[in-house]
């Protein structure tokens, strides 16, 4: 009889978990611009038709810049010193990968010919950034820097993703120039005597809305009780032609959003119109049938609206079971994690394995790897310092598992392999951790954008109309005979 001692598996820890809900930044900023509009987009997924194709410019002109400079950053710490023309180059030569490696997303978002789009704003704005750049270089020897920051505060609770954060360590954690990675977690504790929000905005300098003042009072608030400041850190929004910078917060504001959010998360109260609608993109869906009274609707727009508000649930219900994930990893260590079979730790990166092109790279274990229960070919992974919920952690899929060499190949989709090779990181160990247990949550989604934007929705409709009629119908002699 085997002695051993009974482990349960991640999944079944999960599901006993008390649901969590952590609202994200995007979903509270929303709020700022009005609250049926923030429910409507968090809840039933609404975008204008411009939104996606503006959307899709702006992620690469983000993808660009902050890739570029912290290649030149890079390059800079090493002894390479910086030159306007060389920096030039590599934003030029990131902007033709960025295209060749996401021209899907251009594609689905109807963007024929992104590279003019990209280059209006990324010319401006290179320009600019180098010149600062070479001004600060010995300044910026000094500073840490970390690309799309995630944190996941369950305290507040909170969960965002900044952009470009910069920290300058306390000269008792510094060890001259050159210090060692300094991971995610070790961040949160030591002395800062510098910390800055940078956050990318596309196109020329313009005052900010109501959207990005409550995005930046929460990404404040988010990263001061994460990292433990005492006092704000300074935040710039950065456009191509001048920066901007958000001098006081209202952190109160952030709080009494999270709170509302929360209860039109669970529907004890409904959300109500605080916006300008003849301004709001999601006017149509929003006035016509989301949420207009019964007596103004057709039977056929009835059923719609009740299919939506069904999916909605079964949304919420998955997303609350991700947002359970998140408080899991927050309670495990890795190896406690690893033993119950949802990630994989103490893996090295083989930097001779890396392939730009195709991005590509193979992490290798330790002994203790291959005792996983959960990993297989095709399985998306979040690539962390340990804690999937702080630190600048990208997304890869598993394309290939040797146990007999003790690796794990992965591909990355959105080219930002790179995290993990910036400032020496790619000599610290990582951890790797299943995260895309909603399976049904894809398909969810698709149905709900089906309801809401295809053309052959209503044909479906009236097949499901006729089929509940004809339900009826059939129940009804049942119940006469």
């Amino acid at each position: 009889m085997n002695n051993a001692p009974f482990v349960l598996t991640s999944s079944s820890v999960i599901r006993v978990l008390q649901p969590a809900i952590i609202p994200r930044v995007s979903a509270i900023a929303q709020m700022g611009f009005c609250e049926r509009a923030a429910f409507n987009i968090s809840f039933f997924g609404m975008e204008s038709n411009q939104y996606s194709a503006n959307g899709e410019i702006g992620n690469a002109v983000h993808r660009v810049t902050i890739k570029s400079i912290l290649e030149i950053l890079d390059l800079s710490k090493k002894g390479v010193s910086i030159r306007k023309a060389t920096g030039l180059r590599i934003f030029e030569d990131n902007t033709m990968i960025d295209i060749d490696t996401n021209w899907k997303r251009f594609m689905l978002a109807g963007v024929d010919d992104p590279l003019d789009p990209i280059k209006e704003d990324i010319d401006i704005r290179a320009a600019r950034l180098l010149d600062n750049l070479i001004d600060e270089e010995d300044e910026n020897k000094t500073f840490l820097f970390r690309p799309e920051f995630t944190i996941r505060n369950i305290k507040i609770p909170l969960e965002g993703r900044l952009d470009l954060i910069k920290i300058k360590p306390s000269i008792n954690t510094r060890n001259g120039e050159n210090h060692e990675y300094i991971n995610s977690t070790e961040l949160a504790r030591i002395e800062k005597e510098h910390v800055e929000i940078i956050q990318l905005k596309t196109g020329k300098s313009k005052a900010p809305p109501a959207t990005w003042k409550l995005q930046a009072n929460a990404e404040t608030l988010l990263l001061m009780e994460t990292l433990n400041l005492k006092e704000p850190p300074k935040y710039t929004w950065q456009f191509a032609d001048k920066d901007r910078h958000r001098i006081k917060f209202n952190f109160a504001k952030v709080h009494e959003s999270i709170d509302k959010y929360i209860k039109f998360w669970k529907s004890e109260i409904a959300p109500s119109i605080t916006g300008f609608c003849p301004n709001c993109p999601l006017k149509d869906g929003c006035l016509t049938w989301a949420f207009a009274a019964n007596n103004r609707l057709a039977e056929n727009g009835i059923i719609r609206r009740k299919a939506e508000f069904d999916l909605s649930k079964r949304i919420r219900k998955e997303i609350s079971y991700d947002d359970r994930w998140k408080l899991y990893v927050e309670l495990k260590d890795p190896e406690q994690r690893q033993l119950e079979g949802s990630a994989i730790t103490n893996l090295t990166l083989d930097v001779s394995s890396i392939d730009f092109v195709a991005q590509e790279l193979t992490l290798m274990g330790d002994e203790a790897f291959g005792q996983f229960l959960d990993f297989s070919i095709g399985d998306y992974v979040t690539v962390s310092d340990g804690n999937p919920n702080l630190g600048s952690n990208p997304t890869a899929s598993i394309i290939d598992i040797d146990l007999n060499t003790r690796s794990i190949r992965l591909r990355f989709y959105k080219g930002d392999l790179y995290y993990l090779i910036h400032e020496g990181r790619e000599k610290s160990t990582f951890t790797i951790d299943r995260f895309n247990f909603s399976d049904g949550m894809i398909s969810m989604k698709f149905l709900d954008s089906f309801f809401r934007r295809s053309p052959y929705a209503d044909v479906v409709l009236q097949y499901w109309n006729s089929m509940v009629r004809q339900k009826r119908i059939d129940n009804n002699d049942i119940e006469s005979r």
